[in-house]
């Protein structure tokens, strides 16, 4: 079982590229990206249905799905200003979409933990990874430091919607830090397993989420909350390359789940050599 890697980096190479192409050349760069955005759902939904309602690893891509099925709702919320109680409704769901998202990696975890694919993994194979990463996490955690301090030197929070707003960030980088980490402990853990196939949807998440963790930085430095408010074009590209990432490991997931076309050999493969003849 081979994951095919031409159609996920392909997938990133058009989405990012054509998002470049549609802000500089048509103006419609902010259309691309939603176009992204519910790609990504897409695939994700696709690859829930590839998997039969028992199947353990189903139960993380549906976390997944959600998370990523909380966007749209996000950009149609801020779109139309909504809000609860002086708070936006951005702000509320971008809460529980980055819950979502370090779930669905902690699912991830859990499911290929008591996998047979791991059983010939040893303790000390473990705490390899667990060490490596943890060193990697570290830079997760910088950008978590950041995040706070830049948020603490600029006050206290003085209305509801700006407690919201500052919990949002700090939620958000805290997540994207966590499926960054998680993503590269099952790359590790994976990687010796049918040639490190395997663990390519995961290397992806672990791209994105890193891809992620510099668009928070980006949005605290210019005192912002939400990828719309970002007017940069490099900033929107790291954004697109981010959810193209998501989308590509969800595409060659489906991919390594698509049913396979039987083999036909002995009479019947020379019968229709045959006709093809």
């Amino acid at each position: 079982m081979n994951a095919p890697r031409g159609p996920g980096l392909l997938l990133c190479a058009i989405a990012v590229g054509g998002r470049y192409a549609a802000e500089v050349l048509l103006g419609a760069g902010d259309a691309w990206q939603r176009g992204i955005e519910v790609l990504v759902v897409a695939l994700c939904a696709l690859v829930v249905l590839r998997f039969s309602a028992g199947d353990p690893p189903r139960r993380p891509w549906i976390v997944l799905l959600l998370a990523m099925g909380v966007v749209p709702l996000i950009r149609i919320a801020t779109w139309q200003g909504w809000s609860i109680a002086g708070v936006q409704l951005q702000n509320i769901l971008l809460i529980f979409g980055n819950i979502f998202f370090a779930g669905s990696i902690v699912g991830f975890g859990r499911v290929l933990g008591s996998s047979e694919l791991l059983s010939e993994r040893t303790g000390g194979a473990r705490t390899r990874a667990m060490a490596v990463i943890g060193s990697l996490a570290l830079a997760g955690l910088a950008f978590i430091a950041y995040n706070v301090i830049e948020l603490a030197s600029r006050g206290m929070p003085t209305t509801s919607d700006a407690w919201a707003g500052a919990i949002t960030s700090g939620v958000s980088t805290l997540s994207d830090a966590t499926v960054f980490a998680g993503g590269l402990y099952l790359v590790w853990l994976l990687r010796p397993l049918v040639g490190g196939s395997i663990a390519l949807p995961y290397l992806l998440m672990a791209i994105g989420a890193a891809a992620f963790l510099v668009v928070d930085v980006w949005l605290v430095a210019v005192g912002k909350t939400a990828q719309t408010d970002l007017t940069d074009t490099t900033s929107k590209l790291i954004g697109a390359l981010a959810f193209s990432c998501f989308a590509a490991a969800a595409l060659i997931q489906a991919l390594l789940l698509a049913p396979k076309a039987p083999r036909v050999s002995g009479p019947a493969a020379a019968a229709r050599a045959t006709r093809g003849a």
